[in-house]
C-alpha cells in the first residue's frame, strides 16, 4: 500500500503563522474593544484626548486625572453620598460598606479602604470580597509605601 503524502504546512512552518495571526486578532480586538467601551482614564471619568475640545470640555464635566481639582464627576459623588447614607441608615450593611472601600481602593485611597474592609469582615467574617479587597488594599498600600 502505498501511504499518502502529508497534507498543508509542515508544523515548523504553520506553527509560526498561526501565532503571528493570532496575535493580530488579539491586538486588534483590543483596540476595538478599547475604542468602543472608552477604557481610558480613571475611576473619575474618561481622560480627555490632547488637542481635542469636546474631549477637554468632557474632562471639565466628568473630571479626570489630568483635572483632579475639580474633584469626581457628579455621578460618583452621587454614589459615594448614596452608599453613605446607605451605610448610616443600616450600619451592618456588609455589601455597602464593601462597595465603598472598592470606591476607595478604585481612587488608590487604600488607607480609606482598609477600615471599611475590615469593618465589612467584623459584620459578615464570611464576606470574600471584602476579604479580598482587604488584601489587596493592604499589598497596595505596602507597594506605595516603600522605597
Amino acid at each position: 500500500m502505498l501511504s499518502q503524502p502529508p497534507r498543508g504546512l509542515p508544523p515548523r512552518i504553520a506553527i509560526p503563522i498561526y501565532a503571528v495571526v493570532a496575535i493580530l486578532f488579539l491586538a486588534i480586538m483590543a483596540y476595538l474593544l478599547a475604542e468602543g467601551f472608552g477604557v481610558t482614564g480613571s475611576v473619575f471619568g474618561k481622560a480627555a484626548k490632547p488637542g481635542d475640545a469636546a474631549g477637554r470640555m468632557q474632562a471639565q464635566q466628568q473630571g479626570s486625572q489630568a483635572n483632579v481639582e475639580g474633584g469626581p464627576p457628579a455621578a460618583v459623588v452621587e454614589q459615594l453620598r448614596s452608599l453613605r447614607e446607605r451605610i448610616a441608615a443600616h450600619p451592618s450593611d456588609d455589601v455597602a460598606i464593601t462597595q465603598l472601600g472598592d470606591m476607595y481602593l478604585a481612587a488608590n485611597r487604600f488607607a480609606d479602604a482598609i477600615p471599611l474592609y475590615r469593618r465589612a469582615l467584623r459584620v459578615n467574617p464570611h464576606n470574600v470580597a471584602a476579604a479580598a479587597g482587604l488584601s489587596e488594599a493592604r499589598d497596595a498600600l505596602r507597594q506605595t509605601t516603600s522605597p
